[in-house]
């Protein structure tokens, strides 16, 4: 197994040669096709090298671009949550990955010392040093536990019946003021009062809405009726149509599975992730677009452009993360909080934790908004709420974990 596939056009070997000589002399393993043993049939070995491999690095050319193994390649890693694509000409991305973050290496001759070489490299590092806890310098071991001490550090754990949970990013500890300014463009009262509220420990949150195949897994392991998809697409898609309580059930068995602190976010925790440091209405700024945020471009935000309604969810990861690798926080379903709906932020807690306190078959809070909702109602402030037992094609949810 090799820790990086690389994926080129063989017109561009030299360039792709050179760059596997860089990443060996980080430490890492290196795998390129004109490795494939003599006598080897050439695609199942490709394929046996990119399944087994830790990260996919592509060089885009206009060669690149048109060659179906480079895009096959390419699929694999951007579903595997592993792609890091180089451009080393400028050409146009290839349709349908998104807004993923490149690095530019089209002046890059060898020399040690390149803007797009250095961002390729710690990118890399961050991913391979830091993805495995109880391997990762970035993790502290305590009493036989691994704890989560480095912001930005991703992970997944294992689950006992073979495979990975979803994908966690380590959330920092902070303070934020929660809630909406009284002179915020279209807010609504059940925002207020702002108030501050301290996070005192990192936490993690997941890198993306649960997906189809996080949660069909959990379905086929415990012969679960699986949710109905809309004819939109399972794999990669989040999951829609469940519920509050399917979420705790799959919350129940990834605990289980993993013998980890999963559980939903409480709405504090949600609002201070989906800031990302922010404070104005949406993690990008005073407003949004369709190519930012998946919902109702026809009813824009504050007086913003008209744009791009697509009627349904994107697959997860396709559009722009905010300042702490958060994907579609904004829009594509509405998630799921821990905590019970209140009218507004009178009492609230201020330590980050959820606000219980209802019955059992009380309303509970979602946040973020969905593919359907006008732009106001993707705003970071921005409240929601439903019976618990309810499951609609806007709903899916985003999983926390505490250390214990």
């Amino acid at each position: 197994m090799s820790d990086i596939f690389i994926g080129y056009s063989r017109t561009d070997s030299v360039i792709a040669t050179r760059l596997a000589e860089r990443l060996r002399a980080e430490g890492w393993s290196v795998f390129m096709d004109v490795q494939t043993p003599v006598g080897r049939r050439w695609h199942r070995e490709i394929e046996k090298e990119l399944h087994a491999t830790r990260a996919v690095v592509t060089l885009w050319s206009a060669q690149s671009r048109d060659s179906d193994y480079v895009l096959e390649e390419a699929e694999y890693g951007k579903r595997e949550d592993m792609l890091f694509p180089a451009f080393i000409e400028r050409v146009a991305f290839p349709y349908g990955f998104g807004r993923i973050q490149t690095a530019d290496l089209v002046s890059w001759t060898g020399e040690p010392e390149h803007p797009g070489l250095a961002q390729l490299l710690e990118s890399l590092r961050l991913h391979l040093n830091g993805a495995g806890l109880a391997s990762s310098s970035l993790a502290k071991e305590v009493d036989g536990r691994f704890e989560l001490t480095k912001p930005g550090q991703t992970f997944r754990d294992s689950l006992k019946i073979g495979g990975e949970g979803p994908l966690m990013v380590v959330i920092p500890a902070g303070r934020f003021l929660m809630g909406s300014p009284p002179d915020e463009p279209e807010r609504f009262d059940d925002e207020g009062p702002q108030h501050e509220v301290r996070i005192a420990k990192p936490f993690a949150l997941g890198v993306h809405a649960v997906t189809f195949d996080d949660y069909d897994r959990y379905c086929d392991a415990t012969r679960q009726a699986k949710p109905e998809d809309r004819g939109w697409g399972r794999g990669n898609r989040p999951v829609i149509n469940v519920s509050w309580t399917d979420a705790q059930a799959y919350c129940d068995w990834l605990n289980g599975q993993t013998e980890r602190g999963y559980r939903l976010p409480s709405e504090a925790e949600w609002e201070y992730a989906c800031r990302a440091g922010t404070t104005t209405p949406f993690s990008f700024g005073a407003n949004i677009t369709p190519e930012q945020v998946n919902y109702n471009g026809s009813s824009p935000y504050a007086g913003g452009k008209k744009g791009l309604y697509r009627e349904k969810t994107v697959p997860v990861g396709s559009l722009p993360p905010n300042p702490w690798g958060l994907h579609e926080m904004h829009g594509n379903v509405w998630e799921w909080c821990q905590d019970h709906w209140h009218d507004n932020y009178q009492s609230a807690p201020t330590d980050g934790s959820a606000w219980l306190g209802g019955a059992p078959g009380e309303r509970r809070v979602l946040r973020g908004g969905s593919w359907i909702i006008h732009g106001r109602n993707a705003r970071s402030a921005y409240r929601y709420h439903f019976e618990p037992g309810l499951r609609n094609r806007i709903f899916g949810f985003r999983l926390a974990q505490v250390q214990s």
